[in-house]
């Protein structure tokens, strides 16, 4: 496998159910900071004393703090 292949497979993102500590861990943040980032939208999406996160609802903390691993400038 190239470099260029492993570094494109190293950064894909699968969109599917997780629990939230899976997903924190792919994010790679503490479990306060991934706790206060989804603080503001546990009731509107849903995720309130659930164990387990739609893929709607992954889909939409994508959306809003980005994909795992990819760097966004400003």
């Amino acid at each position: 496998m190239s470099e260029q292949a492993k570094e494109i497979k190293e950064r894909t993102f699968i969109l599917k159910t997780y629990t939230r500590k899976e997903l924190r861990e792919i994010y790679g943040v503490p479990p306060k900071t991934f706790q206060r980032w989804l603080e503001p939208f546990n009731e509107a999406w849903g995720m309130k004393n659930k164990r387990y996160l739609t893929i709607e609802q992954v889909r939409k903390i994508v959306e809003q703090f980005g994909i795992p691993g990819e760097l966004k400038a400003k």
